[in-house]
């Protein structure tokens, strides 16, 4: 029995052993026609130049130039309403009329005293004539001689004070048609016809111009600053001093900035409570897109135009605030440049420092790669981003 245990144990011994040198081999084998790892595949690109100003960008609101609340400048009853609420009208269009008659009635008696006023006066001049004469004879005494040069000047008061009153009865029925002291864009009717108004109380309609427009928007300190040191670095012009100097506006479904106009005004003082200072622009509006109370995005150029690189957006990484790219050197290895970015353009941005302008820039595959790992090019993209329809050499 003890003998027959032997012969199982070596006969399993056995069996193992030819199991692990089979599996050995095997794996021997495989091991032999395995390949060695491709490098990861990416696309480059290097950065383009373009001749690109810095801007800064703020938000701000538009306001009319002008804005007009129509009251009524007599009292009486609202007759008729001349203008569509709501449309265009110019300066001097019938906007209401206020019942006439009133006033027509008061300018008819204004005349009729002066009439009155000026036969007095007509009297008074012709009894004066006759007391100077009288008087040079020495037939009339000296008393009778002032009281014709008294009555002689409370007429002419009389007539002066008539024509006053003539004038202030005309206006008076002059202002029973409202007009449009501006050119703009009318509001509702506050007031319908038939309604009393009272002069100077009442409020009829407002109007607003429409063209030019004003844009406000709020400066901060430190944009200030920086402002004014490029102006004493003579690399801006300050807008105190000309009314040439150029803004852009967009409005908040517009991309770009298709508004070009002039700062207008610079506040005088900055804003304890809000660290800013107001300034305002001036867009041409012919086009009536404007519209006053619109939300809008201004952009201010922080001095002339030069020379920048730009990369795709998309090329960009950041790490704990630090933005940075992949570059593929000489060696066709990965390393990564921190870079300092600029403003938008586009699809790009503006690289101020860390690349050079031959450096080839990863835009794509940056997952699989990390610094001093070597690549293979697999294609070459222009600056925009869009690659070249031919992939360039492999390596």
């Amino acid at each position: 029995m003890l003998d027959s245990q032997i012969r199982l144990c070596a006969g399993r011994f056995i069996y193992l052993s030819v199991s692990v040198l089979a599996i050995a081999g095997c794996g021997g084998k495989a091991t032999g026609n395995t390949r060695s790892a491709e490098p990861p595949a990416v696309i480059v690109t290097t950065p383009g130049e373009k001749d690109l100003a810095d801007f800064v960008e703020f938000t701000g609101r538009t306001d009319a130039v002008e804005s007009v609340e129509i009251r009524a400048r007599v009292s009486g009853y609202l007759n008729k309403i001349n203008f569509k609420p709501g449309k265009e009208v110019v300066a001097g269009d019938l906007l209401f009329e206020i019942d006439p008659r009133p006033y027509d009635a008061e300018l008819q008696r204004s005349e009729g005293v002066l009439a009155t006023a000026e036969a007095s006066l007509k009297q008074a001049t012709a009894e004066m004539d006759r007391a100077e004469g009288l008087h040079k004879k020495a037939i009339s005494t000296q008393s009778d001689y002032d009281k014709a040069i008294a009555d002689l000047a409370h007429a002419a008061a009389q007539v002066q004070s008539s024509k006053a009153t003539v004038v202030q009865a005309r206006l008076n029925l002059d202002f029973t048609k409202v007009t449009a002291p501006i050119s703009g864009r009318t509001s509702r009717e506050l007031m319908t016809q038939g309604n009393l108004v009272a002069a100077d109380t009442t409020a009829l309609t407002t109007i607003v111009s429409l063209d030019p427009m004003f844009a406000y928007f709020d400066v901060d300190e430190r944009t200030l600053l920086d402002i004014q040191q490029r102006i004493r670095e003579k690399k801006m012009v300050s807008a105190r001093e000309r009314d040439d100097v150029e803004i852009r506006l967009a409005l908040a479904n517009e991309s770009g900035f298709p508004h070009v106009g002039v700062v207008d005004l610079v506040d005088n003082r900055v804003d304890a409570g809000t660290g800013t200072i107001q300034i305002r622009g001036r867009f041409p509006n012919a086009d009536r897109l404007l519209t006053a109370g619109l939300f809008v995005r201004i952009q201010f150029q922080m001095g002339p135009s030069r020379k920048r690189l730009l990369i795709p957006e998309r090329a960009l990484a950041q790490q704990q605030g630090q933005r940075y790219v992949y570059v593929v050197t000489a060696e066709n290895k990965i390393d990564r440049r921190n870079v300092t970015v600029g403003r938008r353009d586009g699809a790009l941005r503006v690289i101020e420092d860390g690349l050079a302008p031959a450096d080839r820039v990863v835009v794509k595959g940056q997952q699989r790669v990390r610094p001093g790992v070597e690549v293979r090019i697999e294609k070459e993209a222009e600056a925009s981003g869009q690659t070249n329809s031919t992939p360039s050499k492999s390596h």
